[in-house]
């Protein structure tokens, strides 16, 4: 829970050159600058009150995941590249077996 908890928090807090904690001011700053201008994009008859709320949230919890799935990314590639179906390995198989076989026929003789 440790490094989820960490990675999914790293976008609230961050860390000045002195190790001490502190809100991730800027982060925060862009986002809501981001909200306002993508509001200010649509047209009044289109704006909700509730939509720059739906995007500084929607756009927060898209960045935390995209902190946890960086935490784990290297597990989750070494859990499914270990976890290959046996057909699309004797598909593998056999296209590197054609490849080696048309590389002996076709290399000059010398």
């Amino acid at each position: 829970m440790g490094r989820a908890m960490y990675a999914a928090s790293h976008i609230f807090v961050t860390r000045e050159d002195s190790g001490k904690k502190r809100l991730n001011a800027s982060y925060f700053l862009g986002v809501l600058s981001l909200v306002a201008i993508h509001s200010a994009r649509r047209p009044y008859w289109a704006r909700s009150a509730s939509a720059p709320f739906n995007d500084f949230g929607s756009t927060i919890g898209n960045d935390a995941g995209i902190n946890l799935f960086h935490e784990f990314e290297p597990g989750i590639k070494q859990m499914v590249k270990g976890h290959t179906p046996r057909f699309s390995s004797k598909i593998r198989e056999g296209i590197t077996h054609n490849q080696i076989l048309k590389e002996v026929v076709s290399s000059p003789a010398r």
